[in-house]
């Protein structure tokens, strides 16, 4: 027990240090002032990572006192106060604070990997629904695409659409956001973000793609980029992929594989 407290205690303090530099203090000139902006945003976060709920996060606070003077609060904020923050907060704000956990990470040239997961819109098991609808029907869920740094393992560049959709859609904005957080020597990815403009965009991002080219038996490829990357395959560097379901699968064992959201942007500015 003494050993998980100290984690989290750790990871508050390491928390109020990212957050404090990536949201204002207060969220308007005429609040009470009586809790800061980065405070509220680390018991939200303490409360996704416990998997509680806003009630239960006040009671773990109260049993924690060496957390509270790590958030540095005298008095335990009301459950309502961490909610209404949360539905206040809008999304370029949150990928602002996202954006200042890369700095924890020291990468002058690296490799990125690019791949999504899924994550659960509902608690309902698969066995549960099979029974009640006689037959499993196929459910949407929360898409989340990511790319990381695999020196590091760190994520540089995350986002999220409600599934089933096509990964390709996704790659140019992930591929853009990594690029502009660190030096990418290349960019690696499964044979679903294969096409001539994903490889077109690598170079252009004075990176180097390495994704599989899809081929259908004798079919010949007459594209460019997609005929160089047949020349230039290289399989140890395409391997550094694995690394990135390494990390979707220590999200899904720290945070769970199910979203307890409601909405996919609640009250948020949707990023584009």
């Amino acid at each position: 027990m003494n050993n998980r407290v100290n984690r989290i205690i750790k990871l508050t303090v390491r928390l109020c240090a990212v957050l404090s530099h990536a949201l204002p203090a207060y969220s308007c000139r005429k609040s009470r002032h009586t809790y800061r902006q980065y405070q509220l945003a680390a018991v939200w976060c303490l409360m996704k990572y416990t998997k509680t709920d806003y009630r239960r996060i006040v009671e773990l606070l109260d049993l924690m006192p060496g957390v509270m003077q790590a958030i540095g609060i005298g008095q335990l904020p009301h459950f309502t106060t961490i909610n209404k923050f949360f539905l206040r907060f809008n999304s370029s704000a949150i990928y602002t604070a996202f954006v200042q956990t890369t700095y924890l990470f020291h990468c002058e040239s690296t490799i990125a990997a690019i791949d999504s997961t899924g994550y659960s819109s509902t608690h309902a098991s698969r066995y549960y629904v099979q029974r009640m609808h006689g037959e499993l029907e196929r459910r949407n869920y929360i898409k989340a695409s990511l790319s990381i740094c695999t020196v590091s393992q760190s994520v540089l560049a995350v986002k999220a659409r409600l599934g089933p959709r096509n990964d390709n859609i996704d790659f140019e904005w992930l591929a853009r956001q990594s690029a502009s957080l660190a030096k990418l020597s290349y960019i690696v990815a499964d044979k679903g973000y294969d096409s001539e403009a994903n490889h077109r965009l690598t170079v252009q991002l004075s990176s180097k793609p390495m994704i599989p080219v899809r081929r259908v038996g004798d079919y010949r490829v007459w594209t460019s980029y997609r005929k160089k990357m047949l020349r230039h395959f290289d399989e140890p560097i395409y391997h550094r992929r694995s690394l990135v379901e390494t990390v979707n699968s220590v999200m899904k064992r720290l945070m769970g594989s199910c979203v307890q959201s409601r909405s996919l942007f609640p009250n948020a500015t949707r990023l584009s």
